[in-house]
């Protein structure tokens, strides 16, 4: 199973499985995962799961949403893409992978 990995400045790296087709991600408490965070929308991205491909779609964000440093509005993930929102780096990982935080790193529940 796919996962991202939630990397925010002063806050352990949280893991969260997408577990759904669909997962949303913004400030709203309604979202699958929020990230309370002024640049980021209410509604900001979500990540579809379609067999094998992940995508990451924009909804339409005030701030807009990166992929390795560049916009994106919508984009078949990649294992190891860096996507921005807000103040939160993700990191995004295939079910195949293997990754390891640096030992100073603890992930969150």
């Amino acid at each position: 199973m796919a996962r991202l990995l939630l990397m925010r400045k002063n806050c352990a790296p949280k893991q969260v499985e997408l577990c759904g087709e669909r997962t949303l991600v913004g400030r709203d408490a309604s979202n699958d995962l929020r990230i309370d965070h002024p640049q980021v929308s209410r509604h900001h991205v979500e990540f579809r799961v379609e067999g094998a491909t992940t995508w990451l779609i924009d909804l339409g964000s005030r701030n807009g949403t990166l992929v390795n440093g560049r916009l994106a509005r919508q984009r078949a993930l990649q294992h190891g893409d860096v996507i921005g929102i807000g103040d939160c780096d993700i990191r995004f990982l295939t079910r195949h992978s293997q990754f390891e935080l640096p030992k100073d790193l603890a992930l969150a529940d």
